[in-house]
Formats: C-alpha cells, structure tokens, sequence
C-alpha cells in the first residue's frame, strides 16, 4: 500500500534484495555508488555498480579473527565486537569491571564510557547529530546486553570561541556557555538521544585540571613560561600512537596558536594566563583558565578513574584533542621521561577501547560555514522529522564517512514514513483482534529470526545498516498480512503479526527511532512535508476536489495532471475505498 513506485535500496553496507512495487525481485545487489545519494538508494539499477564484497571489506576492516559469532537474544552469551581506534581492529569487548556485588543476575559487568562533548556557544550541527546518534545506539545496546553503564558526556563551557562569541555579543561568557547548553539539550531530546549518567562542566573541575598540570610538571613533562604551562610533547616516548601521526608530522593543532615561546611548535598549553575581559581561576602560576586538552583527562580521571573502558567522539578529535588526552594522562601518573619506558605502556591504558565516529560532508564536499553547507539540528528539524534525520544518520555505519544530502533526507523520510504508517496499521489490526492467546513457537521463531538479525548487526560493531536491511522481509510480511487476500485468510495471521510488531519495536528501540505514538509521528512528518513543498492542508484538499471533479467529468488526463503536479512537490495522492488521502512522498527533483 505504502511502497513508493520505485525501487527501493536499503543503507549501506549491506548485501540486500530490492523489491518494486509490481512485485519483481532483483536479488543480489549491495549499494554502493547508489548509496551516495541516500540512505535509501532510488533510481534505475545501473546506480547500483558496487559489489558487496567491497562494500562489506570497506565496513568491516578487521582480520578474521575478529568476526563476531551469531549471537541470540540478550541473554548474557551474545558477543559484542567493537572497533577499537588504538589497535586498528575489531576486538571482543569485555569491560574492565566485573558486576557489581548485588547488581543481580543479569548485569554482565560494569562499563565506563566518556564521549566529549560539545562547546557551547551555537546551536548544534548535523556533525554534532552524527556523533551523539552514534553514542546513544552503543549506549542503549550495552544497556540492552546487560551491562551497568556510567555514560559520561562533558560540556566545554569555557574555551577561545566561547569568549569571542560572547565578546561579539556583549553577552557573559559563562552566561552564553549555560544558554547553548540547554539548547543542546534540547536538540539532542529532538534526536531521541538519551540523557547520558553524568555531564559534568568543565568550569566545575578546575581544581582537578589544575592538580593534573602540577603533576605533569612535577614529573618533566611541561614548562612554564610567563604564567601559561605548556606540555612538552616532546618528552614522552609513544605521543602519536594513537593518531599514528609521527612526531614530526605534527602540528600545533587547531585550537594551539603558533606561540614562539614554545619549545616546539607541537606543544600545546595546559594553563593560559588571564587576559583582559576573560574569566579567569587562581592557580599556581598566576590567574588564568586551563586548556581545551586537560579538561577531559581530568574530568575522566577524577569520575571515572585511572582507565576506562570506553572513550568516544568524532574523528576529527582523534588528533590532537585524544592524543594530547592520552599524553597528559601518561605524564600525569608515572615519570616517563625520554630515556625510559612508560611504566603502563598498554594501549589500554587510560581507555581499553578508542571509539571515532566517521565525518559528516555535505554533498560530497567538508561540511563548513565559509561553504555555506553548514546546517544545525534546528535547521533540519524545521522541514524533516528528526527521526529522518536519526534514520539518515544510522543508516551508514558510524565508523563510515557519511555523505548529507537533500536527496538523502528525502528518501530516509519517505521510508521511515512507510515504516510507521505500517506499525501503526498493523497496532490498530492487532487491537482489534479477538485472538489474544498465548504466541505458539511458530510466532516465537518469527519474532526470533528478526531479532538474531538485528543482535547479529549490532554486535558486529553497530552494522545499523544490516538492521534496517533486516526491516524490510518484516515490513513486507506485515503489509501482505493486512492488504492482500493471501494475507487476510492466513491461519497464523495475528500471532505473526504479533510476533512481527513486537520485535520491531525492540529492534527500533535500540536505533532510537521507536516514537511515543506512531499516529502522532505520522502527522508531524506530514506536517514538516507540507513545509517543504510550501503548501498547506487547505492546498492538498483543493487539489484533491479539483482532481476528483475533473475524473468526474472522464477529463482523466487532466486529472493525471492534478496527480503528477502534486507529486512533483512530495504529495501523493492515494484513492483508498475510503476515499482520496494522501503522504509525504519523494518529490520528482530527487527521483
């Protein structure tokens, strides 16, 4: 009923059929090149050039050794692989902490997981979306396997940028940080991203950066030099390992000016010294703030501790921002002087696992003010639902570089439409059912087939895109169970319906995508759909009567017109034995 008249290829990354409306299968077919245009591939087959083994070799990147067993339901047994930015590979996670005495049978351990956060003076971007989305699924799955996660997020909410924007707009710095953090807030609730354990500001841990940057000094790691501390990269064997950048390949880093006190241009200030018109802490060297690089390590240490199990953020932090982390937490711990070893010289050491999302382009290109491609949540979220945008985003793996387009957006609302319009028509089947017994192991194997699926997916390191590969049998299922004759005499018709809706919402829930109401949901993307094509529901309704007069008056022609007018602005029109309705739909720009 709701399948769009074209073909429809799922995310990337995944081997998959693709099924048109008429009912012919091509099977085989991974999307590659098509799958620069959207989450969801449309258009002629000849799009669909790459092959699957390269597009799986792309996403996976491991050794053998590395492929994850199939895992069953949450049972405590699945195995998770996760990829690991230090190794370079996907290793078995298993958190450092064991469970806690009491935490009950069903707590496989504890994990510790920090994510660095924004800093806050704008409006969040899509970058940020990509980032947090990404979090919030390892987030919700760990949870889902089990485990006892502290999720710690921070706030930057002292920094360069956060001065010259307040400066610019005559606004307190600290003031201007607190108001942009309640906007993040706000943008990440519009993701469904889930408040994390602890958020601490870098401005509540001053004392603990402070303490850090002596014990930095105190074992030759940094210099003073006129009231600003800077660390001396140069001093510790192994800075560049994570990045595998060497040593003179760096550079000063983007928020380090070149400052010729310095004994080498890598090296990056700890503690700056006050400046006029700034906010400033008192401290051993003199009143100023700390650096960008030593609040983490010092936040980290201080709530979490020593090691961690987990350590997140975007690619574009790996260097310098969790180099110069993992350096200063190195130098603060031990003496590692430059004719010695580092006592702990364990890639785990200070975080087990390094986990970068991939960068946001925004149409092919780096996505960036000066461009003019610069987009926040609050732009996106005026014309496309934000779980649009959260399918968009999980619908390439989070490790992949990922390609923001108009097109993109469309086509990922355009199936997450039909998604929710298919749940909440099959809810409203199930409600009025009369049979409401116990499910038989038919319908538990049902259920069963797509969850083994989607744990399969996620546990070799979060492949959302297999997840929403494996919706689509499901879906199809579902729609042939409620519209097609076959469909309505099957005996089992409501236990796998049942079974169907039921592992779907899970399956959904761990994506972060399940909406409090599917109805709701359904008319607020009609809602956003109508923005985008500058209409309103009076426009639809009008077009509707004049497409029905005219077929009245056998001027069918002109009533295919009304029709394909509509559907060029992403407004389909469906005759239903109820009557003409319609949806949001992919407007002809982008088919």
């Amino acid at each position: 009923r709701f399948f769009p008249r074209r073909c429809l290829a799922l995310p990337q990354g995944c081997t998959m059929r693709l099924f048109c409306a008429s009912g012919r299968r091509v099977a085989g077919h991974a999307n590659g090149s098509a799958l620069g245009r959207a989450v969801l591939g449309t258009g002629p087959l000849s799009h669909l050039r790459s092959s699957w083994r390269q597009r799986a070799a792309a996403v996976a990147a491991v050794s053998p050794a590395s492929t994850p067993s199939s895992p069953g339901a949450s049972d405590g047994t699945t195995q998770f692989h996760l990829y690991n930015s230090m190794s370079r590979r996907k290793a078995l996670f298993e958190p450092l902490s064991p469970p806690k005495e009491g935490s009950g049978s069903g707590c496989r351990g504890e994990v510790t997981m920090y994510v660095c956060g924004v800093t806050v003076y704008d409006y969040s971007h899509i970058g940020h979306a990509r980032a947090y989305v990404s979090f919030d699924v390892l987030f919700r799955y760990l949870t889902h396997l089990g485990y006892d996660v502290t999720y710690c997020r921070n706030f930057t909410d002292i920094d360069d940028k956060i001065i010259d924007r307040a400066n610019a707009v005559g606004e307190n710095p600290l003031d201007l940080s607190k108001r942009f953090a309640k906007e993040f807030h706000t943008d990440m609730d519009l993701l469904n991203c889930r408040r994390p354990t602890m958020e601490p500001l870098a401005t509540d841990h001053i004392p603990d950066m402070i303490e850090s940057i002596q014990k930095i000094l105190a074992h030759g790691h940094g210099y003073v030099v006129d009231g600003d501390v800077f660390f001396d990269v140069g001093s510790l064997p192994g800075y560049g390992k994570l990045s595998g950048r060497a040593l003179e390949d760096n550079r000063a880093g983007e928020r380090v000016m070149v400052d010729q006190r310095k004994k080498n241009p890598e090296d990056f200030a700890l503690w700056k010294s006050a400046k006029p018109g700034e906010p400033t802490w008192e401290s051993p060297w003199g009143p100023g703030r700390p650096g960008w690089h030593i609040e983490c390590s010092s936040m980290i240490r201080r709530l979490l501790g020593e090691t961690i199990d987990i350590h997140g953020g975007g690619s574009d932090l790996k260097f310098p921002h969790h180099e110069n982390e993992l350096a200063q937490a190195r130098a603060s711990t031990c003496d590692c002087g430059a004719r010695g070893d580092h006592q702990q010289s364990s890639d785990e050491y200070f975080a087990r696992w390094w986990v970068h999302n991939g960068f946001v382009n925004v149409d092919s290109e780096k996505m960036s003010k000066s461009l003019g491609n610069f987009f926040t949540i609050r732009d996106v979220s005026k014309k496309y639902h934000p779980m649009a945008l959260r399918w968009f985003l999980v619908g390439t793996q989070y490790r992949q570089a990922i390609n923001y387009t108009q097109r993109a957006l469309e086509e990922a609302s355009d199936r997450l439409f039909y998604l929710y319009q298919t749940l909440h028509d099959a809810n409203a089947v199930l409600r009025e059912a009369d049979d409401q017994g116990p499910p038989s192991s038919a319908d538990e194997a049902v259920k069963d087939k797509l969850l083994e699926e989607v744990f399969s997916a996620l546990s070799d390191d979060l492949n959302t895109p297999l997840v929403l590969a494996a919706f689509s049998p499901a879906l199809k299922t579902l729609n042939d169970l409620m519209h097609t004759k076959k469909g309505k005499k099957s005996k089992d018709r409501i236990s796998v319906m049942r079974a169907l809706v039921e592992s779907m919402d899970v399956s959904l829930d761990l994506l972060g995508i399940r909406p409090r109401s599917f109805a709701t949901a359904l008319e607020e993307m009609k809602t956003v759909a109508l923005c985008r094509a500058d209409m309103t529901e009076e426009d639809v309704r009008l077009a509707i009567e004049r497409r029905a007069t005219l077929r009245q008056e056998k001027a069918y022609d002109a009533a295919d017109g009304v029709r394909l007018e509509m559907e060029a602005r992403g407004v389909y029109l469906m005759d239903l034995p109820t009557g003409t309705t319609w949806r949001p739909g992919v407007p002809q720009e982008y088919l």
